[in-house]
């Protein structure tokens, strides 16, 4: 189920509202940021996160990167250097983050691949597929975690089928960055500046962890 349209059975969320955006694998939460809502539409879904965010996140026992699925669990964390605004669309197998350093200056793209976001009562939730693509102001762009993304598919935590749509996903946005398409041509999101009472990071609410 992707993104579920208002007048589908559930309505959009309210801007300023803070929702949980997850990642979630086989049934286990890796990761659950609160995040504001900036818009809530059938076509597209902004969320913002403020600096020094506190969240739950999949570490290694020793509190490192996890490389190996089967082994880590969750930690408390706090969300180091600036905020980022996170751009949403219905049954995309990424996500696009807008990011800001911590005086707020835009700071370029980071591109999350992943499956599709299901909407839920808390939030959204997706399963991250480990590659990324950062974008710089500069319209330069590299492959984050590639290494990373090739060992889970060898050792068969991210299906040949989802890893296929990774690589189609990635040509098309790469595509979009060479031609310097939309999102990376809206010079809105990199301007907008959060409501003052939106700094002050919001918690995890009552519930983040439900099925």
């Amino acid at each position: 189920m992707d993104l579920t349209e208002p007048g589908s059975g559930q309505s959009c969320f309210q801007p300023g509202e803070v929702v949980v955006h997850r990642r979630v694998r086989q049934g286990h939460i890796m990761h659950a940021m609160p995040m504001r809502v900036v818009s809530d539409r059938s076509d597209s879904t902004v969320l913002y996160s403020a600096p020094d965010t506190a969240f739950k996140s999949a570490r290694t026992a020793l509190g490192g990167k996890v490389h190996d699925f089967s082994d880590w669990v969750l930690t408390d964390v706090t969300w180091a250097g600036g905020s980022f605004l996170r751009l949403i669309t219905p049954g995309a197998w990424h996500a696009v983050d807008v990011e800001f350093d911590a005086g707020g200056r835009f700071d370029g793209w980071y591109v999350n691949f992943q499956t599709p976001a299901v909407r839920r009562p808390h939030g959204f939730d997706i399963d991250d597929l480990v590659v990324d693509l950062v974008v710089a102001p500069d319209r330069t762009w590299h492959l984050k975690d590639a290494a990373d993304f090739e060992r889970a598919v060898a050792g068969g935590h991210i299906p040949a089928v989802a890893a296929e749509r990774v690589m189609t996903e990635l040509a098309e946005v790469t595509r979009r960055v060479a031609r310097w398409e939309t999102p990376f041509a809206d010079e809105n999101w990199p301007a907008w500046k959060p409501p003052a009472s939106w700094l002050s990071p919001p918690m995890l609410p009552p519930g983040w962890n439900a099925s």
